[in-house]
């Protein structure tokens, strides 16, 4: 009857789970670590991947913003700004015990959870959990880096600048149902537009994840904290479909010119 996280690997994720752990005086029955797919980063999947989201006509052209990312170093590196964090206590393994798999969907990993049966599960930086993975606990919660509900889904914030809203920059702590970054919204954490990409991204980051095991905390040993229901129809769901090279070129294009001239423009 403890908490579950579900996450992918990362020194972030790692002292962060130890750090739940040590809170809950060592109530985190499990790790679920998502391990990348084999071959998921190769040349052929990454082509395939782009194909399946442009089609055959568009392609040359999103092969040839890739090839001018990779040839803009400057820029390219201006996409890191996003997973950007202050660089955690290093840690060499988890307190809690782990289980790394594939995919945090499949049925071995519904089987632990049936047994297991925890109080709290606790998601973050995975796959879409489906329903009856969710199911297995009194409650789940997910941790989202964008602001819902106006932008939910992949790369939310990356589209927040790419459409110029600074002020729908942000990271949400939201109850896990069914329809992705959907469930009632716990909390809200914003941002200083007014500090430059890179430090803004980074106390962004910081800040999110140590609210989240403050909350993840307070629900665990039973406090009802106040949830708020989202309006869907205030944003949209982004796919990862749509992070394709044009996209992440201009998008590493305006933060250059953000840095440059101390605002977005």
């Amino acid at each position: 009857m403890g908490i579950v996280i579900i996450t992918i690997p990362g020194e972030a994720q790692r002292a962060f789970a130890n750090s739940l752990h040590r809170l809950t005086r060592e109530n985190v029955d499990l790790v679920v670590i998502q391990k990348q797919r084999p071959n998921h980063n190769s040349l052929f999947s990454r082509l395939k991947r782009l194909y399946r989201a442009v089609g055959f006509w568009a392609l040359p052209t999103q092969i040839w913003y890739a090839v001018l990312l990779r040839l803009d170093q400057a820029a390219k590196k201006t996409l890191e700004y996003f997973r950007a964090r202050t660089t955690p206590v290093s840690e060499s393994d988890y307190l809690a015990k782990t289980l790394e798999v594939i995919s945090a969907n499949d049925d071995e990993v519904l089987r632990v959870l049936q047994k297991l049966s925890p109080n709290l599960i606790v998601i973050w930086g995975s796959t879409i959990i489906k329903p009856r993975i969710i199911r297995t606990a009194k409650r789940a919660i997910h941790l989202h880096m964008g602001l819902c509900p106006y932008y939910r889904g992949a790369i939310a914030n990356q589209h927040a600048v790419i459409n110029g809203h600074l002020t729908r920059i942000g990271a949400t702590i939201h109850y896990a149902e069914e329809k992705v970054d959907a469930g009632d919204i716990l909390a809200t954490i914003t941002v200083d537009v007014r500090k430059p990409p890179q430090e803004l991204f980074r106390e962004l980051n910081d800040r999110a994840v140590e609210r989240y095991l403050e909350i993840a905390h307070r629900l665990f040993v039973g406090e009802e904290l106040a949830r708020i229901p989202q309006d869907i129809s205030q944003g949209e769901n982004l796919l990862l479909a749509h992070w394709t090279p044009k996209t992440r070129y201009r998008l590493a294009r305006q933060i250059v010119d953000w840095e440059r001239n101390g605002a977005l423009i």
